[in-house]
């Protein structure tokens, strides 16, 4: 295998209400976004830039094992809201398939960046990696700042293990976005499913993935195989 392949969902909760987004805006810059799921698990995305010209993603990717190497195939794509699928117009910081890059060692962490031709300010995207096995891939990426900034802030409570109040969250936060088709929907109620099952509310749990899986939320087949992996399913 000529990568490491670890799926991972991150916990996504949010305040409020989103933002309305401007196509026409030229230039936006996102700093450490939310996203749903991704692969490789130390793969993160630290920004993106919305350029006239270009849009463009910053990434680093950390060895978590010993002789690690990893390549991007040049099938490459962004994936916007209504399915268009962008190709990548080049890459920096790692080689294109078959060259690879290899680790010196565990922990070791790697810089690169991926250049599209410009899409306009997109409420989010996803990037995939369309190759024979452990490609990159990171789903519902959020671009809006303020609404990332409540996304950071509610998470924080999931990771403090307050964990009826990071529910409380999530719950208001499916009732905002439900009608809205956004690529972080599968990652909200999954997180509800997974909060649910910690405070021991199996019958709860199990409706939420009731409504997970009858619902029209993008990538729905990821994240319905993301909660199997993790040995949910009803």
């Amino acid at each position: 295998m000529r990568k490491m392949n670890i799926k991972q969902i991150k916990i996504l909760p949010v305040f409020g209400l989103l933002l309305f987004f401007n196509s026409n805006i030229q230039s936006q810059s996102v700093i450490s976004p939310n996203y749903g799921l991704k692969s490789p698990a130390t793969l993160e995305v630290v920004k993106v830039d919305f350029n006239a010209d270009a849009t463009i993603i910053w990434f680093t990717l950390m060895s978590d094992i010993n002789n690690a190497y990893f390549c991007i195939d040049r099938e490459t794509y962004l994936r916007k809201p209504d399915g268009e699928k962008i190709r990548m117009k080049s890459i920096s910081g790692l080689p294109n398939c078959p060259s690879t890059y290899r680790f010196k060692r565990p922990g070791e962490k790697k810089a690169f960046s991926m250049e599209f031709p410009s899409t306009g300010v997109l409420p989010w995207f996803s990037v995939v990696e369309e190759c024979g096995g452990g490609c990159l891939a990171v789903y519902g990426i959020i671009t809006d700042n303020e609404l990332n900034n409540s996304l950071s802030t509610a998470y924080s409570l999931s990771d403090k293990s307050e964990s009826m109040a990071a529910y409380r969250v999530f719950e208001e936060i499916f009732h905002n976005i439900d009608s809205l088709n956004l690529g972080i929907e599968g990652a909200v109620i999954s997180n509800l499913i997974y909060l649910d099952r910690k405070m021991g509310r199996s019958e709860t749990a199990r409706s939420w993935y009731d409504k997970l899986m009858t619902s029209d939320a993008p990538d729905l087949g990821q994240y319905l195989n993301n909660l199997k992996q993790q040995g949910i399913s009803y």
